[in-house]
């Protein structure tokens, strides 16, 4: 055989030998695209088949009680509700299919009563205070009152009680009861009202007492009037208010304590992502966070990596050894940040439902925040420009100096917390809730709405008229309590 016979078989064999490779090539893609679509239509069918499992514990929270068998049906699932006990025990069969997926699961429940949750209805009536309130100045009370367990230290003003709407508005002496009450069967109390304001003092103690707040009596099987509902009860059985405890206040919303922030992230492997700083951080850590997101770095520069990488931070949670510094312009969403310094925003950033628990302190500048939380051991400062909204809180181990604003948003209201003091300084007119282990000052005038829940005393400084509006929004990390709830399923098994 010739040379050219010879190399014109070894290309022939080469040839199909690369052939075959195609051909295995083709064939396993194939394969895997068969098994990806399979697996696709697998995971939508048990989404559907999980959703008739929730259509039917929402049927059986309308409908608890029922001794037939019942059906529910929906975009690509059917189910069955058995009772096994009627009005107690239920089984749920529910079968989701997609394309030729089909996938089933059960669910075995058992009907409870369970009690609801609401807030304390303590916060949001106005100023309550297990010290003294001192007011000087005028005060329209817009639906709501005041109330101090140890009395009045000055009431020098005028006082107005108005309707919700600040219309129909009536000195003190032509309301009766006024609401401004004391604490009763309680000791060191006194009140010094004067002028017309002597109308809610007898004998240097508030006229109109009902039970304490905070403060104990005396007589440890003391029964008094109810703060809220009226009625007559054991001083212990009515709706009382407790110190903050900030540290137990971020373990529930964050599951660290600021005390102990990055130790306690790292003990139940919150971080997703570590650094040892993003103040603005350190090149190489923020490079190897871009480049593992198949994000090509600009330079070497950190300020313009720290741009790069803020916006991949949503979603995550960032536990950071030492300082972050938001430059200004940012915006984040749904990110939690575990910080062992400080947390700063420069200028205006836009955060939506951010969570910070920072153990050095936070300094927020003009923030624009909705439904998101910070929680520090620190101090906390920021400026008027700063904006909060929904269901957002700021708490502090340390005393609050609030000079921001706050808004209404879905029937959500900002909380401040400090287990020492609170001052709201400036002009309020503002959506909030405050609660201080302390004392709360206000300077200033405007509408306060919501309510100031005190542990040691509420002052109010300046002159002119400022309105104290009642509320009837919620925030989250606010004491809640139990009502009396429905019947209501309770899954005890589930696959």
């Amino acid at each position: 055989m010739t040379k050219k016979g010879i190399a014109l078989v070894s290309v022939l064999v080469a040839m199909v030998a690369v052939l075959m490779m195609a051909l295995g090539m083709s064939y396993l893609a194939e394969a895997n695209l068969s098994t990806g679509r399979n697996l696709a239509q697998q995971a939508v069918a048990r989404q559907r088949a999980e959703a008739g499992i929730d259509h039917a514990l929402a049927y059986l929270r309308v409908n608890p009680n029922f001794a037939e068998t019942r059906s529910v049906s929906g975009n690509g699932y059917t189910g069955t509700i058995t009772p096994l006990v009627p009005g107690e025990k239920y089984r749920i069969e529910s079968t989701g299919t997609f394309q030729q997926a089909r996938h089933a699961a059960v669910a075995e429940v058992r009907i409870e009563v369970i009690p609801t949750q609401r807030q304390n209805p303590l916060f949001g009536n106005g100023w309550i205070s297990g010290g003294r309130i001192t007011v000087n100045g005028g005060v329209d009370l817009y639906a709501s009152r005041l109330h101090a367990d140890k009395g009045y230290a000055n009431l020098s003003g005028q006082i107005q009680v108005c309707d919700e709407n600040g219309q129909n508005c009536k000195n003190l002496n032509q309301v009766s009861p006024p609401p401004i009450t004391g604490g009763a069967g309680v000791g060191d109390t006194q009140c010094n009202a004067s002028g017309t304001n002597r109308v809610v003092c007898q004998d240097n103690q508030p006229r109109y007492q009902v039970c304490p707040v905070y403060q104990p009596p005396s007589d440890p099987t003391f029964t008094c009037q109810d703060a809220i509902t009226g009625e007559i009860k054991r001083w212990d059985q009515a709706y009382r208010i407790t110190t903050p405890n900030v540290n137990n206040l971020s373990e529930q919303a964050l599951g660290v304590r600021v005390s102990s922030v990055i130790p306690d992230a790292r003990q139940k492997n919150l971080c997703q992502v570590e650094f040892t700083s993003l103040d603005p951080g350190q090149p190489t850590e923020l490079t190897r966070f871009l480049s593992a997101r198949n994000v090509t770095p600009v330079g070497n520069d950190t300020n313009t990596l720290l741009r790069q990488v803020l916006p991949l931070l949503s979603g995550l949670r960032v536990c950071v050894q030492g300082n972050v510094t938001l430059p200004g312009g940012t915006t984040l969403n749904s990110a939690t940040f575990y910080v062992g310094g400080t947390f700063q925003v420069n200028g205006s950033a836009n955060l939506q439902d951010v969570k910070v628990a920072a153990q050095g302190g936070l300094n927020l500048d003009d923030v624009q925040a909705t439904n998101s939380k910070f929680f520090t051991n620190g101090n906390i400062n920021l400026n008027n420009k700063a904006l909060f909204r929904g269901d957002s809180t700021i708490a502090s181990i340390q005393a609050i100096t609030f000079n921001g604003r706050a808004n209404l948003l879905n029937n959500r209201a900002l909380a401040i917390i400090s287990q020492g003091d609170i001052t709201f300084d400036g002009r309020a007119d503002t959506h909030a809730f405050m609660w201080a282990g302390g004392q709360i000052t206000f300077n200033g005038t405007g509408t306060f709405i919501g309510g100031a829940v005190s542990i040691g005393g509420t002052i109010r400084k300046g002159g002119g008229q400022f309105s104290i509006r009642n509320s009837n929004a919620e925030n989250s990390d606010l004491p809640q309590i139990e009502t009396d709830g429905g019947p209501a399923p309770r899954v005890t098994f589930r696959r």
